[in-house]
C-alpha cells in the first residue's frame, strides 16, 4: 500500500463523462489498497464564465468577492466526483479548502501557502475514505476565501503531498506530459521522459499552460518528484525529478505566447516605477522591458502584455499618465517564440534561427545565458514556430 496524490485538471473532469472516467482511474489504484488523496480543478470553461460574468456587472471587480465567486467551481467538481466514486462502490468525501485547514495569505487572487492543518483526513484515510480535495482555494487568517492563482490547483497537490507525506503525486492533464513545444501547434514535438525542476521551472515561466511556476518551485523547494501525464491514455508522461543530465549546451524546450502588444511611451518624467507597479497591482505580466533616457531629457519606456488585458486597463492607464505621455504608441496582434535552455549562446544552430525568421517580422529580440526570445508580427507565426522547433531538436 502507498499513499498516493492525485490532480486532475478541468479537461480532464470537463463533462459527466470525463468525470466517470476519472473516478474510474481512481478507483483502480484505491482497489489496489492504496491511500487516496484527490485534487479536481474547476471544469473546463468554469472558472472563465465566471470572471466573463462578474466583469458584465464591473469593470473591475472587487477582488474579495471575485474569488469567492471563483471558488464555486471547484467545489462543483469535488462533489460531482465524489458522487460518481459513491455509485461505483467507492467510499468518498468533498472536502474544501476551509474544512482541511488550508490557510493562506490575504492576497486575492493570488495567495499563498502558508498552513495547512489537515484536520481529519489521516483519520478519513485510516477509515478506507478517497478524499477528493477542491484545488485553487484556501482561508485566510480572517476567514476570507482566498484563490491560489491560475493553476493553482497544481500548488494545492504539490502543497498535500508535502504535508502528507505521499509516496507518489501525479499530475494528470490532456496532454501525455512535457514536450519540447506545445504539441498541438508543433507537428514533431517530442515528449520529455524526465526533467528537472529547474528547466521546468523555466518553461512554466514563459509559458503557464504547463504548469503554474510557483508550483514548480514549491516542487523544487521542498524536493517533491512528481510525474504529469494524460488523464485518457495509457503514456508514462513524464517525470519530474530533482536532477537530471546536464549539457554543456542544450535547448529544454520552445514556448510561445499569442495575442500580445507592444506599449511604447515618451514621457516627460521618469514613470517606469510606477508603470511597472501599476501593472502588478491588476495581475499583469510584463515581458520585454526596456527604460531609455534621451538626449532631449525625456524618457522612453517599452513593454509587451497581453493584449486584452492592457485593452481592460488602457482608459486607467491613460487617465493616470497622461501628465506625463508626450507619445503613446500600442502595436496589437504581435506573437512571441521562447527558446529555453542551459547556456544557449553556445547552441550550433542558434545564429540559423536568424534565417528562418525574416528580419523585418522581429520587433524585439532578448538573447541571454538561459534563452533567445523574439517579439514578432506574423501572421504564419505556426510555421515559423514548427520551422524553429525543427531546426532545433
Amino acid at each position: 500500500m502507498v499513499r498516493i496524490v492525485q490532480k486532475y485538471g478541468g479537461t480532464s473532469v470537463k463533462d459527466v463523462a470525463c468525470i466517470r472516467s476519472v473516478a474510474n482511474r481512481i478507483k483502480e489504484s484505491y482497489v489496489r489498497g492504496n491511500e487516496m488523496i484527490v485534487v479536481v480543478s474547476a471544469r473546463a470553461g468554469v472558472t472563465n464564465r465566471l470572471i466573463s460574468d462578474a466583469k458584465r456587472l464591473s469593470a473591475a471587480p472587487n477582488s474579495r468577492e471575485l474569488d469567492v465567486l471563483l471558488c464555486i467551481g471547484e467545489q462543483e467538481t469535488v462533489a460531482l466526483l465524489s458522487i460518481a466514486l459513491d455509485a461505483m462502490g467507492v467510499r468518498a468525501i468533498s472536502r474544501l479548502a476551509f474544512q482541511i485547514g488550508l490557510q493562506t495569505c490575504q492576497s486575492y487572487g493570488n495567495a499563498r501557502i502558508e498552513n495547512i492543518q489537515g484536520a481529519n483526513i489521516e483519520k478519513l484515510l485510516a477509515e478506507k475514505n478517497v478524499v477528493i480535495v477542491a484545488g485553487f482555494q484556501g482561508i485566510s487568517e480572517s476567514g476570507d476565501l482566498t484563490t491560489l492563482g491560475r493553476g493553482g490547483s497544481d500548488l494545492t497537490a504539490l502543497a498535500l503531498a508535502h504535508r502528507f507525506q505521499a509516496d507518489r503525486c501525479e499530475i494528470y492533464t490532456d496532454v501525455n506530459g512535457v514536450y519540447t513545444g506545445d504539441p498541438k501547434i508543433i507537428q514533431n514535438a517530442k515528449l520529455i521522459e524526465k526533467i528537472d525542476f529547474e528547466s521546468l521551472l523555466r518553461l512554466s515561466f514563459f509559458d503557464s499552460k504547463i504548469m503554474q511556476d510557483r508550483s514548480v518551485a514549491f516542487a523544487q523547494k521542498n524536493n517533491i518528484p512528481f510525474t504529469i501525464s494524460n488523464t485518457f491514455g495509457n503514456s508514462p508522461g513524464t517525470s519530474v525529478v530533482e536532477q537530471t543530465i546536464q549539457y554543456e549546451s542544450y535547448v529544454i524546450g520552445i514556448t510561445n505566447k499569442t495575442n500580445l502588444c507592444l506599449v511604447s511611451c515618451k514621457s516627460s518624467g521618469d514613470i517606469v516605477r510606477k508603470v511597472l507597479m501599476f501593472f502588478e497591482s491588476h495581475g499583469v505580466a510584463l515581458g520585454f522591458i526596456k527604460h531609455r533616457y534621451l538626449d532631449d531629457h525625456t524618457f522612453f519606456d517599452e513593454i509587451s502584455l497581453d493584449m486584452l488585458d492592457f485593452l481592460n486597463l488602457q482608459d486607467e492607464f491613460s487617465e493616470i499618465f497622461r501628465p506625463y505621455l508626450l507619445s503613446l504608441r500600442v502595436e496589437e496582434n504581435l506573437s512571441r517564440i521562447d527558446m529555453i535552455g542551459t547556456n544557449i549562446q553556445a547552441h550550433p544552430k542558434v545564429a540559423q534561427i536568424f534565417d528562418i525568421i525574416p528580419q523585418p517580422t522581429i520587433l524585439r529580440s532578448e538573447y541571454g545565458k538561459h534563452g533567445l526570445s523574439f517579439l514578432i508580427r506574423s501572421d504564419n507565426y505556426k510555421d515559423l514556430l514548427n520551422d524553429v522547433h525543427d531546426l532545433i531538436f
